[in-house]
């Protein structure tokens, strides 16, 4: 494993990390304002991350990983890589919540939303399995 791998690991562990944390924060803040708790859940869902997002992301960080795994002739195990890869489906998520896909209308930021979306969800984790694979 090289460096660029074992940083870009860190980052997204910290990065996913801090994300939940801050999301913890907020829940408990609108319980104490008197949220109930489906509430929170779709505050989960439409305000911060959507775990079909989540799912996506590493489902896309796995497919990179076996497929430098396949090209470099080693591929890491399932059990090992899923635990690496959910903080960036989490990173990613909420950078495509925070982002992209407005109420609508405004053509040129539903193209940029559909930018973020395609970056974050999709070439970002493929990129990041194969980094973690391949070297």
């Amino acid at each position: 494993m090289t460096v660029v791998a074992s940083v870009l690991r860190w980052v997204f562990l910290v990065a996913g990390a801090a994300v939940l944390a801050a999301f913890l924060v907020s829940a408990v803040r609108a319980r104490i304002a008197g949220t109930g708790f489906g509430e929170l859940v779709d505050l989960l869902e439409n305000r911060w991350f959507a775990p079909g997002q989540v799912f996506f992301a590493v489902l896309a960080g796995l497919a990179g990983s076996w497929a430098a795994g396949r090209l470099g002739g080693t591929r890491p195990p399932l059990l090992e890589s899923v635990p690496l890869l959910f903080p960036l489906g989490i990173v990613a998520a909420f950078v495509v919540r925070r982002t992209g896909g407005g109420a609508g209308g405004d053509a040129d930021r539903d193209g940029r939303a559909f930018l973020v979306k395609l970056l974050a969800l999709l070439a970002a984790p493929l990129l990041l399995g194969g980094v973690m694979a391949g070297w």
